[in-house]
């Protein structure tokens, strides 16, 4: 396998410091989040994002044993859920609900498919390719898709730069709300 440098992983604090402090140019006035220690993290935004932000963050590694060498994951781990017991995400009454991760050594934040997550087991890993995270770094902001097996559906992939977060919401908001319209005219 050789060796692999590793990127120390992040604190919840210090994970949700770094994306309010992507976000500061729309965080609502006084909308300083009480609950930096704890998932979810909560916030009130201004435009152009959804007012409402409900956010679980993990650090993504590119862990050694993933499938496709390179790739970088998150583990799905809610506070106080233990192995063997499923997860849920809690979803917003109104506003979004994102699945993030973070990629520190490359300073690129990574949005999943929240609806095709809301439960999952104990330490759930979800992959993003790490040419995605590295045209990211590149460029601002890439996407990718990607098939969910145990969901048997697909789903795409934001991931941006930092300064490119705000782009990177409004896109994933755009592409939930496609979701939606999709699944409500199916089950119709």
């Amino acid at each position: 396998m050789g060796d692999r440098t590793r990127t120390a992983l992040l604190t919840v604090p210090q994970l949700h410091s770094t994306f309010t402090d992507a976000l500061a140019s729309v965080l609502a006035a006084g909308g300083d989040p009480a609950n930096t220690g704890s998932k979810p993290l909560d916030l009130t935004c201004g435009p152009p994002l959804p007012r409402q932000l409900r956010v679980y963050l993990f650090n993504a590694t590119d862990h050694p044993s993933e499938r496709k060498s390179g790739d970088y994951r998150i583990q799905m781990r809610l506070p106080g859920q233990r192995a063997g017991e499923r997860g849920q995400l809690d979803v917003p009454a109104q506003g979004l609900l994102l699945l993030a991760g973070y990629v520190s050594e490359f300073n690129v934040f990574v949005l999943w498919d929240a609806s095709a997550h809301e439960q999952f087991p104990f330490s759930k890993g979800v992959q993003v390719g790490a040419s995605t995270v590295h045209q990211a770094a590149i460029t601002g902001l890439m996407e990718q898709g990607r098939t969910i097996r145990s969901a048997g559906r697909q789903e795409v992939v934001v991931a941006a730069r930092h300064d490119h977060l705000v782009a990177a919401i409004q896109r994933r908001d755009e592409l939930t709300r496609e979701i939606l319209l999709r699944d409500s005219r199916e089950s119709q």
